[in-house]
């Protein structure tokens, strides 16, 4: 029989809280082996009970679910679930939490007898039993940023044809990886960037907040029909695929209850590479399960030059993995090294980049 998955719940709302743990307990595979009301209880309590989740809101006294997120990360690495309010301030912490180390992100579970509660709570116990099972690395306290890295070589073939749009996907720990992958592509980049990321329902218009607050790109999201921009990046809105309706034209289209990921990245691929071909750069980076391995494929098979995040630097290495273990991978390289790997394959930016330097 395997172990209960041991949680630590962190809420200062009282009925929050006891719905929680009502629901942990409810489940059976689930042992909760302490509560604490304010952030910095659930650091002491993390680094005693070493909790296998910590699952926690984002509204805490004394110390935020970010700030709390931050120090539990740096003294006893653990995997942890935020829950929030989907609006303002709460939203952009808690994709701070995210950066900081947090695994995931969800809306606050309903209260029974609100219509969306059972899939509320199924959705709130099934990432908790997801994220249980990450192992994660301790995080330092931010320094000083580091110089820009040189640009890396390609040990592959450069595309025959120049490049001329990157599709980037990427899921669980997703944002601090595209933070770092886009301020490495520096504000100069020359291309039009289209950007599928995993993220709760609710939860695109914080991303696109704080996103566009860290990184040196305009970025927005895509529109349909709209005529892309180079040097732009462009997000998937809630609920929504994001593709390619015609060279140089973005396209979203609604997503249904059947689709397995939402957006896709698999269909960012595909229409990249329908519309593109060997003009296209994909990069595939840290993520949960194999979204993006078809569409990758699809990409290779044209001639495009495709990348994914190495196993030591993601936060889990499903998606590059499957990736990789299906051919459509022409390199893995470290989340550092990534940017430099694209900049080399573009004459343009390689230019830009060496003449900053």
């Amino acid at each position: 029989m395997n172990s209960p998955i041991r949680v630590l719940v962190v809420d200062d709302s009282p009925s929050q809280l006891a719905l929680i743990v009502g629901l942990l307990r409810a489940a059976g595979d689930f042992e909760v082996v302490g509560t604490a009301a304010d952030g910095r209880a659930a650091v002491a309590a993390a680094i005693r009970l070493r909790p296998s989740v910590v699952a926690m809101d984002i509204h805490l006294p004394i110390l935020d679910g970010y700030q709390a997120t931050r120090q539990i990360m740096q003294h006893c690495p653990t995997p942890i679930v935020l829950f929030s309010s989907v609006s303002g301030d709460a939203g952009v912490r808690s994709m701070q939490a995210l950066a900081a180390g947090a695994l995931a992100v969800l809306p606050k579970p309903a209260g029974f007898g609100v219509p969306t509660a059972a899939a509320d709570h199924a959705q709130f116990l099934r990432m908790v039993r997801l994220m249980s099972g990450v192992r994660v690395v301790t995080r330092r306290a931010p320094r000083d940023p580091l110089p820009t890295p040189a640009l890396a070589p390609i040990s592959a073939p450069l595309p025959l044809s120049r490049p001329e749009i990157l599709a980037v996907a990427t899921s669980t720990g997703g944002p601090a990886a595209l933070k770092t992958f886009l301020e490495g592509l520096g504000p100069g980049f020359p291309l039009p960037i289209l950007i599928v990321q995993h993220i709760a329902r609710g939860f695109a218009s914080a991303l696109h907040e704080w996103l566009s607050s860290v990184v040196p790109q305009p970025l927005g999201f895509a529109h349909p029909d709209e005529r892309l921009v180079a040097g732009r990046a462009y997000l998937a809105p809630d609920d929504h695929h994001l593709l390619l309706a015609a060279p140089g034209i973005a396209s979203v289209i609604p997503t249904i209850p059947a689709d397995r990921y939402s957006p896709s990245a698999d269909r960012l691929f595909e229409s990249t590479a329908r519309w593109y071909g060997p003009r296209a750069i994909g990069v595939i980076m840290t993520g949960m399960g194999d979204d993006g391995t078809r569409g990758m494929s699809a990409m290779r098979a044209t001639g495009a030059l495709t990348f994914g995040q190495d196993e030591a630097t993601c936060v889990v290495f499903g998606m590059p993995r499957a990736a990789a273990e299906a051919g459509a991978v022409v390199r893995l390289l470290p989340l550092s090294g990534l940017a430099g790997a694209v900049l080399a394959a573009i004459p343009s930016a390689t230019s830009l980049q060496r003449g900053a330097q």
